[in-house]
């Protein structure tokens, strides 16, 4: 009888009516395809964005969101009116007042719609090519949250230059 799996050959067994042992014999893994692996591996990890601190992701806010929500995030951008007059000013504000667990919903609910988009991207885009999930949270807590009607969220001037 010619075995199903070539690699796979029973062992004889000492007991009549019991199951055969299976004994399996893997491949030895080939050199050429461990290498495969491992520049496959160090591919994936090039598309995880790189992790970015609160002025790079102020300048992020100032370089892809502010046609829609604004200089300010008041949502008087050309485009403020797509947003059906969502103002994250207002809710930075109740955020400030209010804190508790209720608070740390909001940011997931944020950051989840900073990193997959609202509405299939048609109000707003997804950026989970550019920001990862840290760096949404931290654009929720560090920039968003924090922002103020009439001021102008920008990334501070670089060390050393004088402001205009």
């Amino acid at each position: 009888m010619l075995p199903i799996f070539p690699n796979l050959n029973p062992a004889p067994s000492h007991t009549s009516g019991s199951l055969p042992r299976i004994v399996c014999a893997w491949p030895r893994p080939r050199p050429v395809l461990l290498l495969a692996l491992a520049a496959t591996l160090a591919c994936a990890g090039a598309d995880t964005p790189k992790a970015k601190t609160v002025p790079e992701l102020r300048a992020f806010f100032q370089q892809n969101c502010t046609r829609c929500h604004g200089l300010d995030g008041s949502a008087h951008g050309p485009d403020g009116k797509r947003l059906g007059g969502m103002d994250f000013t207002v809710v930075a504000e109740e955020f400030r007042q209010a804190g508790g667990p209720g608070s740390e919903r909001e940011i997931r609910r944020m950051s989840r719609g900073i990193l997959n988009g609202i509405l299939f991207g048609v109000t707003m885009p997804s950026w989970k090519a550019q920001l990862s999930p840290e760096d949404a949270q931290l654009m929720v807590k560090e920039v968003l949250l924090k922002a103020e009607r009439g001021k102008v969220i920008e990334p501070p001037p670089p060390e050393g230059s004088s402001p205009k």
